[in-house]
């Protein structure tokens, strides 16, 4: 009888737990609860859990803002975080003005803002060109606002914030990585970062035609759009360089505008890079006879290239490129089915010459439906360069395959043959990958 008088007291209690009785506390209240320890995953949990992390502070304003009247606002806004106690303070803002929501401010763990005004605001993207100077102002004077921004992200910026969000930015002193998305109508961009600026990404801004980047100390660069008319001044530090070029954005290409961009990334260690954009751009730059004697990437240690099919022509536009890398240590290749093709419909008619790969030890490869096109692409690399790295194969939700050169002679039934190669090969399933590395191509 006691036992299952114990079990009703059980269940009664665990129908219990799963009322919510802690989201219906006062924010008030359970913001000095939480903040009473530091922010760990418990409290954040807890945060998370009752809506607190992401409930906004609204503020409602007029039919329009003023420079003075947005600084006031965001300056507000930053001074009352406490990085030490983030949930002390709501961590997000929404400013209303009388055409709906205006903007919505956050800010993040280590020192993160964001910016995003909402496309909803815009009747038309009108276009315009911004011009955005960082981390000027003279390090012996204080900065006005106590909090000091690492990374700024501002999103769907238009013709009529863009003024606001310039004066505003031109306050901060220590912003190291600036991200810049969705800015419907955005026509040019001058950044400058005279100090500080490490990484820069400019992505999905649809009509942007020309980009103008200087930035002493700037390592990373991303951008993800339509190819536009590129300069990149004063990078001597530049190292990784994403250049996600969705096609091309204007109806005929003059190869010699972006003989710059060559140039200007040429000393990078980590170069991702669409194979059109090899092929009709930066190809016919490196086939003068110039080029073919005297540029080289000599610092490049990886290259993650995207194609749309790695058939014959593809394959010899790769190897081609390959030829100006002298310390390629690991290939990354991803084949995107729904990427710009164009190109990839146009023969390749030069062949390609023998050269070295000395350092290749890693080749991934990912989005390939034959298992034989994976081995003719490693076959023929070995014909060219003389070298064979670890090809392996990367499936998405599935464990890493590895590809294996077995003599014919000591080939099992398992084994894949062909009298198109000259080797037996085995697939083999990697269950540890120590070379795995994370980019926004490959899982």
């Amino acid at each position: 009888m006691e036992q299952g008088s114990n079990r009703i007291i059980v269940d009664h209690t665990r129908s219990e737990i799963h009322e919510d009785y802690i989201s219906k506390l006062p924010d008030e209240l359970l913001r000095q609860i939480l903040t009473i320890y530091p922010l760990d995953s418990g409290s954040k949990a807890v945060a998370l859990f009752t809506g607190l992390w992401n409930r906004p502070y609204i503020k409602h304003g007029g039919a329009t803002f003023n420079i003075q009247d947005f600084e006031s606002v965001i300056g507000d806004f930053l001074v009352g975080f406490d990085e030490n106690n983030p949930l002390k303070m709501p961590r997000k803002l929404e400013i209303h003005c009388s055409k709906g929501l205006f903007i919505t401010a956050s800010l993040e763990l280590n020192r993160k803002l964001h910016l995003d005004f909402p496309k909803g605001i815009q009747e038309f993207p009108r276009q315009f060109g911004w011009e955005i100077v960082l981390n000027t102002m003279d390090l012996a004077h204080s900065s006005p606002y106590p909090f000091s921004v690492k990374t700024l992200k501002l999103t769907s910026v238009n013709y009529l914030s863009c003024e606001l969000v310039s004066s505003l930015i031109n306050k901060f002193r220590y912003v190291e990585t600036l991200i810049i998305e969705k800015c419907d109508g955005l026509r040019s961009l001058r950044v400058e970062g005279l100090a500080k600026l490490t990484s820069l990404s400019v992505l999905d801004c649809v009509d942007l035609k020309s980009v103008y980047v200087e930035a002493l100390e700037l390592d990373y660069l991303r951008y993800s759009g339509f190819l536009c008319w590129f300069s990149l001044e004063n990078l001597l530090y530049l190292k990784d360089v994403k250049l996600d070029f969705k096609g091309p954005g204007f109806n005929h290409l003059v190869h010699d505008l972006y003989n710059p961009l060559l140039r200007a990334i040429r000393d990078v260690s980590v170069l991702t890079l669409h194979g059109w954009m090899f092929k009709e751009v930066f190809g016919p730059l490196l086939s003068s006879k110039h080029n073919e004697q005297h540029f080289n990437f000599s610092k490049l240690e990886e290259l993650w290239w995207i194609d749309s099919c790695m058939e014959d022509h593809n394959m010899k536009s790769l190897f081609h490129f390959l030829k100006f890398f002298t310390s390629l240590k690991r290939l990354f290749i991803s084949i995107v089915t729904q990427s710009y093709s164009k190109s990839c419909e146009r023969e390749c008619s030069t062949e390609v010459q023998k050269g070295r790969l000395r350092k290749l030890k890693v080749v991934k490869m990912e989005g390939f439906e034959k298992e034989e096109d994976i081995i003719l692409f490693k076959e023929h690399l070995m014909e060219v360069f003389n070298v064979e790295p670890r090809v392996v194969e990367v499936r998405k939700g599935r464990h890493d395959r590895c590809l294996l050169r077995i003599p014919k002679h000591q080939a099992s039934a398992k084994a894949t043959k062909s009298i198109k190669f000259k080797f037996s090969y085995r697939f083999v399933e990697e269950v540890e990958d120590s070379l795995s590395s994370k980019h926004p191509h490959m899982p």
